[in-house]
């Protein structure tokens, strides 16, 4: 079976391969804010639709 890095230090690798001024703190916060607004906005967009659903 395939080991599957943790999403969180995959994608801050990421970032940190794309910039020098970064540090690895400062990268995987970045990435946790981002993965927050993201997933609090989809929570947000899926009760828009039931409530539109509703009507």
């Amino acid at each position: 079976m395939a080991h599957r890095q943790h999403w969180l230090i995959r994608f801050t690798d990421e970032l940190m391969t794309l910039t020098d001024d970064l540090t690895q703190e400062q990268a995987a916060e970045f990435v946790r804010r981002v993965y927050q607004a993201g997933h609090e906005a989809g929570v947000a967009e899926a009760a828009e639709e039931h409530r539109r659903d509703g009507e």
